[in-house]
């Protein structure tokens, strides 16, 4: 019968700093989606993006933020978290951060005459992440990697 009785009362505004709202957006959250976002464009357009490191960054600068609340105040306030901010995460998928390390062919099998043929689609280039030698793979098309990759000859022989 304890259990149904307890002590309510309204909390202070500096209790309320530290509370957690259950449910409700966090910061990291927000970096997720902000993060997914951007992937997502990287994904599309069939260029590389380093997600990997974009989180450590994020997550050192959480650790940072906390570390220095700690050392100021001597607990983790809430709202020296919610202060941190991450920069432009476009560029995480800058092409000078990366080197190519192999390229592979995609083959699908089809059926051309009734006869099952190797007929080649894409590409899949592997990256690699200069900074922290992060592995990423990306399937192009084949004319999207005829655009990107092979060079363009275009000079014409004028006949007299």
């Amino acid at each position: 019968m304890a259990d149904s009785i307890g002590i309510n009362r309204v909390p202070s505004n500096e209790e309320m700093q530290d509370y957690k709202q259950l449910g409700s957006t966090s910061l990291n959250m927000i970096f997720l989606k902000e993060l997914a976002r951007v992937n997502a464009e990287f994904t599309k357009n069939h260029e590389p993006f380093d997600a990997q490191c974009a989180r450590l960054d994020f997550s050192d600068k959480i650790e940072l933020a906390e570390k220095e609340s700690q050392r100021r105040f001597g607990y983790v306030r809430q709202s020296d978290i919610l202060n941190v901010k991450f920069d432009n995460l476009e560029r995480y998928g800058d092409k000078s951060r990366f080197t190519i390390e192999a390229d592979d062919e995609e083959i699908e099998i089809q059926n051309v005459n009734n006869t099952r043929t190797a007929v080649m689609v894409g590409h899949t280039v592997k990256y690699v992440c200069k900074e922290r030698k992060h592995g990423c793979s990306v399937y192009i098309p084949l004319e999207t990697y005829k655009e990107r990759f092979e060079k363009k000859d275009k000079t014409k022989v004028v006949g007299a």
